[in-house]
């Protein structure tokens, strides 16, 4: 059985079955960039054993000097042995939908490994064609990884090409 729930915070055991198989799972530790904690985390389990997971966060970023609130979307990841199932995909639609519904949210907005850019345009999002400016520990630096939207509303143009700036940590 196939079920996705929804939590505030993970327990250990589900962090480290999620988590814990491997060094730099997602990918991203040469760029030593800090990421802000997530406010929401919808885990799919399957026979009871948490097999994939996407969390998310309300925040704001600032598109052409107007500030607009976004779901940011982080920490997806399905555990090795369970991929290619569409795991990943549903649990990251699952939050996409939750954040439409339940936040006052224009899109959502996720950091893309390169690699992974077709697979998230494949589920609707977009690249933003413009580079953003993120807010790091040492000051303001350019996104290095590609930035991408899902719009849920007109503001759909307006954030392909413009945003400016997005806070990765607290």
């Amino acid at each position: 059985m196939i079920e996705i729930k929804q939590f505030s915070e993970l327990t250990g055991t589900d962090q480290r079955q999620l988590f814990g198989w491997g060094e730099d799972i997602f990918g991203v530790q040469p760029w030593n960039l800090q990421w802000r904690r997530k406010d929401l985390r919808f885990v799919l389990y399957k026979d009871g054993i948490p097999l994939s997971h996407a969390g998310i966060l309300k925040h704001t970023v600032t598109v052409n000097a107007v500030e607009v609130s976004v779901a940011g979307l982080g920490g997806v990841v399905t555990v090795p042995e369970a991929r290619g199932r569409g795991f990943a995909r549903q649990v990251v639609q699952q939050a996409m939908s939750f954040a439409e519904s339940e936040w006052t949210v224009s899109a959502g907005l996720l950091f893309c490994r390169p690699p992974m850019v077709p697979y998230y345009q494949a589920l609707g999002w977009e690249v933003v064609e413009s580079a953003a400016i993120i807010e790091q520990p040492n000051g303001k630096i350019t996104s290095p990884l590609p930035v991408m939207v899902l719009p849920f509303n007109e503001i759909h143009m307006f954030f392909r090409f413009y945003i400016d700036s997005v806070s990765t940590q607290t």
